[in-house]
């Protein structure tokens, strides 16, 4: 009996110490992966800046564009192809927040910012890929054309441009990521999930973000894209580095 009894009180007692390495990891690989991502949106700035001007550049005419792009197809395609594994990563970025805010994607509203954050991911990826794809070919033929050619492909550029723009800007890069980020805003508050600072701050780049979406619906809130995604940016690296901190302690 005496025996027995040792065995059943000592069993609890075990638990924690063999779980409690095992309940942090996620929380760890979550913060790395904020924080890496966060970093990896600042690259393309970097590579594509130096290379043809960006984003400066997506102000300039097509015919600009595309001779800057024949110029610096190598940086164009290494530029865009690090935004891309940026864009691609915010979906398990906002899957794992959810998870994180709801303790598990089984709840409806977990499933909500999952969902927006993946759409955001796909429409941004539909979006750049025309710069690794179509623009490309469009800059080389432009590149060899006769005047009159030249103005058929820069009205094709224009074209693409102004749909992949759609998708990838107004889609990916406000609507979506802004009902993701701002979904998990307010249910973080309210779940006190993340400290209130963090919560609400995610809610004012979601508003943020949205505010880019207006001018496709005539309005104009002014609100520079650099400012806004930069904000978002932030925001994750904050988030990232909170998480490990709170992990380890």
């Amino acid at each position: 009996m005496n025996t027995l009894s040792l065995t059943k009180t000592a069993t609890p007692n075990a638990s924690p110490a063999c779980t409690t390495p095992a309940t942090r990891e996620p929380g760890r690989g979550l913060g790395a992966l904020l924080i890496a991502d966060a970093l990896l949106s600042f690259a393309p700035v970097v590579v594509l800046g130096a290379a043809i001007g960006w984003p400066a550049s997506l102000d300039n005419a097509a015919a600009e564009q595309l001779a800057a792009i024949h110029a610096n197809a190598g940086m164009v395609s290494l530029g865009y192809g690090v935004y891309l594994l940026y864009s691609i990563l915010i979906a398990p970025v906002m899957a794992g927040l959810a998870a994180r805010a709801f303790g598990g994607l089984q709840h409806p509203l977990a499933m909500t910012v999952a969902a927006f954050g993946a759409l955001s991911a796909l429409a941004r990826a539909i979006g750049i890929l025309r710069w690794l794809t179509v623009m490309p070919m469009l800059a080389a033929a432009h590149a060899a054309a006769d005047p009159a050619a030249r103005t058929q492909i820069e009205l094709v550029f224009n074209a693409v441009n102004d749909f992949g723009g759609g998708i990838g800007e107004v889609l990916g890069v406000s609507l979506y990521m802004a009902l993701s980020m701002g979904t998990l805003g307010i249910a973080a508050w309210r779940r006190a999930a993340l400290p209130r600072w963090l919560a609400a701050s995610a809610v004012v780049v979601a508003a943020a973000l949205a505010a880019l979406a207006l001018p496709a619906f005539r309005i104009d809130l002014h609100m520079p894209v650099a400012l806004a995604v930069s904000m978002l940016s932030l925001w994750m690296l904050v988030a990232g580095v909170w998480l490990l901190r709170e992990r380890r302690g």
